[in-house]
């Protein structure tokens, strides 16, 4: 969308280079970030604080100009100045801002060629994409509804479906690996690999482990983790807290139930 920069009074923008609106926590801005670094563009990072003095969700105070950028306030954002003077443009939504990086800087690609089964590029591609969107479906739900809810029975029947979410996932996995669609990281991997590093919350807060028969995606999971684009964003910014303790902070309000994230708000 385009954005005028008249009244603007948020972060300057340095000429025609990417601007990053993120915030530590945000497993969806992690998604962007991932992609950012694996694909090496230069780019600057503004963080959004999504919490009050009390540590609390705090929408009602988010900065003026990251609503410009995005009418919701939601991180990530992707924005620069481009064609006309004194406007800039802004995407939002982490699948929409990792398929324009990908538009963007077509190389190094993350989405795989030629698959080992015999799938060409394009298949291979459309297959990711379905693996995405059947995430966003079937896991978020059951990953933000086990720690939502609040009575042990509703808790036992999100914590089903996700196995049965993880227990699909792995029936997709590459079966050699080491990524999920096969030897190449791709944009599957980036969008499902911030959720595995919160998964030590859901063992904290309600005992959820990955099903035992999940073995190729633990096995993912596991690799994943370690890939240096991950990891380089896996940053705490409280000094006191390693990089789990900060998500296992950062969930607490979820599993006490008063959250007031927009994910709170759409996965209740």
């Amino acid at each position: 969308m385009e954005v005028s920069e008249e009244g603007w009074n948020g972060p300057q923008m340095s000429g025609t280079q990417l601007t990053f609106v993120s915030s530590w926590e945000c497993p969806f801005a992690q998604r962007v970030w991932i992609a950012l670094l694996e694909k090496g563009m230069k780019f600057d990072k503004e963080e959004v604080n999504l919490r009050d003095e009390h540590g609390q969700y705090a929408p009602e105070k988010r900065a003026e100009w990251v609503k410009r950028l995005n009418p919701v306030g939601k991180v990530p954002i992707l924005c620069m100045r481009h064609g006309k003077k004194d406007t800039m443009h802004s995407v939002y939504e982490s699948i929409i801002c990792n398929e324009l990086l990908e538009d963007m800087q077509p190389e190094p690609s993350l989405w795989p060629a030629t698959s080992a089964a015999g799938r060409d590029a394009v298949w291979e591609k459309a297959r990711g994409r379905v693996i995405i969107a059947a995430f966003g479906e079937r896991f978020l739900p059951a990953f933000y509804g086990i720690l939502l809810r609040q009575d042990e029975e509703a808790q036992r029947e999100a914590a089903w479906r996700l196995a049965v979410a993880c227990e699909w996932l792995d029936a997709q996995c590459d079966a050699e690996g080491p990524y999920f669609m096969g030897p190449q990281f791709s944009l599957v991997d980036a969008a499902l690999a911030p959720f595995f590093l919160r998964m030590p919350a859901l063992d904290h807060y309600r005992n959820f482990k990955l099903p035992q028969d999940c073995v190729k995606l633990r096995e993912w999971s596991e690799k994943v983790v370690k890939r240096p684009s991950v990891q380089g964003t896996c940053m705490s910014p409280k000094p006191d807290m390693t990089y789990s303790q900060y998500l296992i902070w950062v969930y607490e309000r979820y599993a006490a139930g008063n959250a007031k994230s927009t994910s709170a708000a759409d996965y209740r």
